[in-house]
């Protein structure tokens, strides 16, 4: 991950090697990040004053990695501290603090496991969870009777469970809402709202590194016609088919978008405007031979328009729609090319009349 100077956009590059407690609000992880430096920092002074030098130093060290990575999440930079050697000195530090102060400390056990469960993926969090639990019961058991032992053992273990059920469903509640804001709920197809950060994504490539970059926008013919005469309910259908008709003779870096009504726009990247026409009258073809209604035939007429430097995503949408304009106006059903100086390029290979 590069340097970055929005936070935000890092929230869901860390919450894939952080847990989903990162994907979060970011004023609520600070407050998270700095009440644990300075519970911890007070509790690293006064073990230390207490004569307990290993906990001290232990607790201190979480502290100064904690606030390493803090102070880089803040600024927007790659992590430099592995999570996983950062959570190694908190379990380190209950251990220490057990053997130190007593079996009154296994209380801390309880916020500690919760906190890795949102902290970590789920392999970390199993594997550490499952350390301070062993130690915590066998210490229970070494120091209790054994039916007291097994009375606190398994109330440690439902509360890592309850946490992990618990953190399972807010994970999938927010992996839906994310889906839902960024998703058509009909066809699945990216929305509108994504449509200008990829866009200006290319644009960006396509200046600095000279990567080439394409939009194809789609527009079904004759739609209204479909809908006023066959129902609104066999219009989605066709609609749906036509997205799964574009996935499926795409590649999979290609990218659609629903624009609005019955215009989708692919992002293909990385491609020359040679083989955009091509891909471009491909898709075309396999649409029209496609049996997407029993009751009209589906054909759609497409606008392209390669990347430009000099372009905003905006203008990029707007020249392919005028090529499109003009794909409807020469019979539909065809493939007409807005280069960079503005000139067409006609590929109508098929019947004017459809």
């Amino acid at each position: 991950m590069g340097v970055t100077n929005k936070p935000d956009q890092l929230l869901a590059q860390y919450s894939d090697i952080s847990g989903f407690l990162f994907s979060g609000s970011r004023r609520t992880l600070y407050f998270i990040l700095y009440t644990t430096f300075f519970i911890f920092l007070i509790l690293a002074i006064k073990n230390y004053y207490l004569g307990y030098t290993p906990l001290a130093a232990m607790l201190f060290a979480f502290v100064c990695l904690t606030s390493i990575d803090t102070n880089a999440f803040h600024k927007g930079r790659t992590l430099p501290i592995n999570i996983n050697i950062i959570v190694s000195t908190l379990v380190l530090s209950l251990v220490l603090t057990i053997y130190y102060l007593g079996i009154s400390t296994t209380v801390w056990a309880y916020p500690i496991s919760i906190a890795l469960i949102y902290l970590l993926p789920e392999k970390p969090a199993i594997i550490f969870n499952s350390i301070i639990f062993s130690f915590v019961t066998g210490y229970y058991f070494l120091n209790l009777d054994a039916i007291t032992a097994s009375r606190v053992s398994f109330s440690l273990f439902i509360t890592m469970l309850f946490s992990k059920i618990i953190a399972n469903h807010i994970h999938k509640l927010n992996q839906d809402l994310i889906y839902e804001s960024i998703r058509d709920p009909m066809t699945g197809a990216l929305n509108r709202r994504q449509l200008s950060t990829y866009l200006d994504t290319s644009l960006a490539n396509k200046k600095r590194n000279n990567i080439n970059s394409a939009i194809l926008l789609f527009d079904i013919d004759h739609f209204k016609y479909i809908n006023d005469t066959f129902g609104h309910d066999v219009g989605d259908v066709v609609i749906k088919k036509l997205v799964d008709t574009i996935k499926k003779h795409s590649r999979e870096l290609d990218i659609l978008f629903r624009l609005g009504g019955e215009e989708f726009i692919l992002l293909i990247q990385n491609i020359d405007i040679t083989t955009t026409q091509e891909v471009a009258e491909s898709l075309r073809k396999k649409i029209e031979k496609e049996c997407i209604t029993n009751n009209h035939p589906v054909t759609v007429s497409v606008g392209v328009c390669t990347s430009h430097s000099i372009l905003s995503s905006d203008t990029w949408i707007k020249y392919a729609d005028t090529a499109l304009y003009r794909a409807k106006n020469s019979g539909r059903n065809q493939v007409q090319v807005y280069s960079s100086s503005n000139e067409y390029v006609n590929n109508n290979f098929s019947s004017s009349n459809s």
